[in-house]
């Protein structure tokens, strides 16, 4: 039993030597971390294990000597990736994939065996450049765009978000745009992007994408987001309403999705944050996409497995329905714990419902200002694959894994 070990591509560009011309102003800065994965697929009883070491370094400027390029800013991100799995699926397929002109990447080591992988190589993750009007703000290159208000799913993030349980999350994949950012009053705003279309990805079919986005303060309490957009060829509309009201944070989102092939779908979610008194931060949602299966028979089809929302991560979960709960507090001032539950029902063929059941525990402790260690535990209740390894729950079929991982920033 394997599941999906996802390592982003890599690679290395020569930086022009104009950026060098303004190294005085630029600020550089570094990400390093060591991670350790072990994991206990249930029922083959196979230990999968996997270890990694990244570095990203970080080149940023926001204060250009020349006068005339003073509201002009630049970034770029370069990371690196040593990556060995032992058992675990090796998957490089991501959602920016959709939405990257160039890869950018490339693997300095490549090795497999029967049971085992190691790559080892680097990426252009940011590269973009922005330039402040008055009341605009362009921006062009890769980049991160960060639309969704949902803690554990976003509908409006239209161009990739993160998984409910990933362990970093710090830095969004970026894609390659032109973003023109409008900023009519100080309360609100009005973005258009324009995503340009991979060269040599035949699942986009050489659609590019577009977007266009707005955001405005209702009140003092509440905000709305609107968006349409031109995914890849597919048409979305989407909304996200979220407000404060009887001591606890609400929130909706919605995407309404036509597909190149005509066929619509829904992509919704419910949620609320709530803070009792001694600190501990709640947070549930609901969540529900009409693209997925909500019955057994549905799910065991492997055609699911080939669509591109799925095999990319645009659609996260297999099921129509998922709750998800979150607790978080800080046990002392240097370590934090947190719990996920997520939670998937699926008719079974009598009509029952049969629930599989993701865990997720996280102690994260603060060893220093500028790093930290983190410990995660996450199993799973549910039915696995059948032998032939059709899927018969959302979640049941997930090895029981633990990760130590240390960070550190310089």
């Amino acid at each position: 039993m394997n599941i999906r070990f996802k390592f982003f591509n890599l690679s290395l560009v020569l930086l022009p030597c104009a950026i060098g011309a303004v190294t005085q102003a630029a600020d550089f800065t570094g990400q390093f971390s060591m991670l350790g994965t072990t994991a206990r697929a249930t029922q083959d009883d196979n230990t999968l294990t996997a270890d990694q070491q990244s570095l990203r370094l970080m080149l940023d400027n926001s204060s250009a000597r020349d006068k005339t390029l003073n509201e002009a800013e630049w970034s770029v991100h370069m990371k690196m990736v040593r990556l060995h799995l032992s058992d675990f699926l090796f998957s490089d397929i991501h959602s920016s994939d959709l939405f990257r002109y160039e890869k950018l990447s490339s693997y300095w080591l490549e090795e497999n065996d029967a049971n085992n992988t190691s790559r080892f190589g680097y990426e252009i993750d940011r590269a973009v450049y922005k330039h402040r009007f008055k009341n605009t703000t362009l921006a062009i290159g890769r980049q991160s765009i960060d639309w969704g208000s949902g803690r554990f799913w976003q509908p409006l993030n239209v161009f990739g978000s993160f998984a409910p349980t990933d362990l970093d999350t710090d830095f969004k994949p970026g894609i390659d745009a032109a973003r023109l950012d409008w900023f009519p009053s100080g309360f609100s705003s009005l973005t258009a992007v324009y995503v340009f279309s991979p060269n040599d990805n035949a699942a986009v079919d050489n659609n590019s994408s577009a977007a266009l986005h707005y955001r405005r303060q209702v009140g003092e309490q509440s905000e709305l987001k609107l968006l349409g957009a031109d995914i890849i060829g597919n048409t979305v509309f989407a909304a996200s309403f979220e407000s404060a009201w009887g001591g606890m944070g609400w929130r909706l989102e919605a995407a309404h999705t036509q597909t190149k092939q005509n066929e619509t779908s829904v992509f919704s979610i419910a949620g609320l944050d709530y803070q009792f008194s001694n600190g501990t931060l709640l947070a549930a949602e609901w969540y529900n996409n009409s693209r997925g299966a909500n019955d057994i028979t549905t799910l065991m089809n492997s055609n699911i497995l080939t669509d591109t929302f799925i095999k990319y991560g645009l659609q996260q979960h297999l099921s129509q329905n998922v709750l998800g709960v979150s607790l978080n507090k800080d046990i002392t001032p240097l370590m934090n714990a947190g719990y996920t539950l997520l939670a998937s029902p699926v008719k079974d063929i009598d009509g029952t419902l049969n629930t599989s059941l993701l865990h997720q525990v996280n102690l994260i402790y603060s060893v220093s200002n500028e790093s930290d260690l983190l410990f995660s535990l996450q199993f799973a209740n549910g039915r696995g694959k059948t032998n032939l390894g059709q899927v018969q729950s959302e979640f049941g079929h997930v090895p029981t894994s633990i990760t130590i991982r240390l960070r550190f920033y310089f």
